[in-house]
């Protein structure tokens, strides 16, 4: 049999490559493309693409950062691997990771080689598991698993601002009688419940927490303690509303407490203050009631 010439081995390897493969000269136009690369942006033939760049067809909303890159991988023999970007493609705004070669030729960098790889489908699934998975179930605020990311946020901008945040610990005093008496799939409503009304007492500047069982953690940035206390009044307003349940009025009781992040310096003191602060409410209430 006869020798396959090379050319023809590596033409067949571009049409097979699931990876989008393009190549461009020194002035970052397009000198060609396989087959993947032209079906994925919809292009029928390689003549539409040869001789213009990124900015020619359209395809960045900024371009320059794309210039800037493939520029470096020109002129200072510089690979840029899996490095992520969006593009417009088909009227659609895409997640790529590209990565960049020089092309050299007789020893010459002549352009660039490179290819590029959807991953928009994998990072939606990405941040849905990761919403999952800071999601409480049942309420639908963010878990106790979320708490530690976002109140590192806040401490990150504490930092650096010195913006002052507080931390309020809110418990229902009577949420174990009420599952005794009624059950637990009732507890549960009257946990939903409860969840939308902290969540609009909480407002658009507080973020909100079921940090587990009956107890919720909210964060707040304020700008003076009387914030503080108007918030903290509001909170344990929407939670002691009487409300209707499944037919039932019933009336439930809170304790809390808070704790501002400049008391101590670590958010592992503000969660131990706050619950401190909200058992002696508690230990209150309970004298009150006996």
């Amino acid at each position: 049999m006869d020798n396959i010439p090379l050319s023809a081995v590596f033409e067949n390897l571009l049409d097979l490559s699931p990876a989008g493969i393009f190549w461009k000269d020194k002035e970052r136009r397009f000198l060609g493309a396989n087959k993947t690369f032209l079906d994925y942006y919809g292009i029928e033939s390689v003549d539409e693409l040869i001789g213009k760049t990124d900015e020619d067809m359209g395809w960045h909303i900024d371009p320059e950062p794309y210039r800037a890159a493939e520029l470096r991988v020109i002129n200072q023999n510089e690979v840029s691997s899996k490095v992520p970007g969006q593009c417009i493609v088909q009227g659609k705004v895409r997640q790529l990771l590209a990565t960049k070669h020089p092309l050299i030729y007789n020893g010459e960098i002549v352009g660039l080689i490179g290819y590029f790889e959807d991953v928009t489908d994998q990072l939606a699934e990405r941040d849905r598991l990761s919403t999952l998975c800071q999601t409480d179930e049942l309420t639908g605020l963010l878990n106790r698993r979320a708490y530690m990311e976002i109140a590192s946020k806040y401490k990150t901008q504490y930092d650096k601002d010195g913006t002052d945040f507080v931390l309020y610990m809110l418990d229902f005093d009577n949420f174990k009688a009420i599952n005794d008496n009624y059950g637990h799939e009732y507890g549960n409503l009257i946990l939903h419940s409860v969840s939308k009304g902290l969540t609009m007492a909480a407002s658009d500047n507080s973020v909100l927490f079921r940090y587990g069982g009956d107890e919720f953690v909210i964060l707040h940035q304020y700008k003076d303690l009387d914030d503080i206390d108007i918030l903290e009044k509001k909170l344990v307003k929407a939670v002691q509303t009487p409300r209707n349940i499944d037919g039932i009025n019933i009336s439930i009781k809170a304790s809390i407490g808070h704790s501002c992040f400049s008391e101590s310096g670590y958010l592992s003191s503000m969660i131990e203050i706050a619950d401190r602060r909200m058992y002696e409410m508690k230990a209150e209430h309970k004298k009150k009631d006996s």
